[in-house]
């Protein structure tokens, strides 16, 4: 099993993934204004279309702070959001091309990041 920092990918989804939904037992909702919006500068540096690059953040607006606080792309580094996303879009009911779609805007967003 491929590590992360010492811990291993299913150790790492089985501790994130019960915490997701404590936002909505707390009635609250993580929206997160800082997050990029994609641009034509974005998706020229990211070689990703800017269509793809918004279906991704808006995946990210509505889907991400349903259960938990968005994280803002920076925060995590690209390897871990290419494990965390597809348990996440799993436990969220995400479909599979709207996953390809948010894992190329957080790429592209961290990328674009100050």
């Amino acid at each position: 099993m491929k590590s992360l920092k010492g811990i291993p990918r299913l150790l790492l989804i089985l501790l994130v993934l019960p915490c997701a939904c404590t936002a909505i037992r707390n009635g609250s909702r993580g929206v997160n204004e800082d997050a990029p919006v994609p641009d034509a500068m974005m998706a020229i540096r990211s070689k990703a279309s800017l269509e793809t690059l918004q279906t991704g953040h808006g995946v990210y607006m509505r889907k991400c702070g349903e259960c938990h606080t968005h994280l803002l792309p920076d925060q995590i580094t690209s390897e871990n959001w290419h494990v965390i996303v597809p348990g996440m879009a799993w436990n969220a009911g995400i479909e599979p091309a709207e996953e390809k779609a948010l894992l190329k805007y957080l790429i592209a967003a961290k990328k674009t990041s100050p």
